[in-house]
């Protein structure tokens, strides 16, 4: 059994709402972490309940070693999915999230209503930043200058960029380790949301995800690049409420 004190540490919850009809669990993208979906509680409006995920290593949980901890979340969510949930995942946190609902459903948890995901490849798909965690920072940094894999605002300040390399490397080291193992489609929904200007992962790359469920499958092309989310997360918050 989760307690609470552990449950707690998953989630960045700056504005609980116990009585909101739905639940949404939110996945940053490489390098991030919940202070990704800032705002977005406030803009939710009283039916729907933000929790931004919090991995360990970032942020609040900068004292433990980074990971992605797939069992460990889908433990944390099934705990605190009390209501009908959403889960989004940007970019690398929508391979998280695939994972994550794969792990529930073996353990005949329930499921989320939809899964969400903004910005990110199929699993079996290689991904467009693949093979980054041996290589030099410079080589880092200009990759993802190169595909639109960081917000402009961070590349342009160094200070920032050197505070969030470990946090990249320890993402990239998972994508790059990560394995798809084939298995049954999803029976949940997906919804694909795709940057129609995003470099890395194109409107076309995103329609792959449609192979990997049951249960139906929308695509969403939204204006902007890779990090649209910042931009459109009205849309993704209806699609949670939907």
């Amino acid at each position: 059994m989760t307690d609470t004190t552990s449950l707690s540490r998953w989630f960045s919850d700056p504005s609980p709402r116990p009585r909101a009809r739905r639940q949404l669990f939110c996945l940053p993208y490489a390098g991030a972490g919940a202070s990704a979906f800032v705002g977005w509680a406030a803009a939710a409006g009283p039916d729907l309940e933000v929790l931004p995920v919090v991995l360990p290593g970032r942020e609040s949980r900068y004292t433990e070693p980074f990971d992605v901890d797939i069992a460990g979340l889908a433990s944390a969510i099934a705990a605190r999915a009390d209501r009908p949930y959403t889960i989004y995942g940007h970019s690398m946190g929508g391979r998280v999230g695939f994972e994550v609902v794969r792990e529930l459903r073996r353990r005949g948890e329930r499921q989320p209503l939809r899964l969400c995901l903004g910005g990110c490849r199929p699993p079996d798909i290689l991904e467009p930043l693949a093979e980054l965690s041996w290589v030099s920072d410079e080589e880092v940094l200009g990759r993802l200058a190169e595909l639109g894999g960081l917000p402009e605002e961070i590349l342009a300040e160094p200070e920032l960029c050197e505070l969030i390399l470990p946090v990249l490397r320890a993402d990239f080291t998972w994508l790059d380790t990560y394995e798809y193992e084939p298995g049954p489609p999803l029976e949940v929904p997906i919804v694909a949301f795709a940057g129609a200007e995003d470099r890395s992962v194109t409107p076309d790359d995103m329609r792959g995800w449609a192979r990997h469920t049951t249960a139906g499958f929308d695509l969403r092309i939204q204006p902007g690049g890779h990090f649209f989310l910042h931009e459109r997360r009205e849309q993704i918050l209806r699609e949670a409420l939907a």
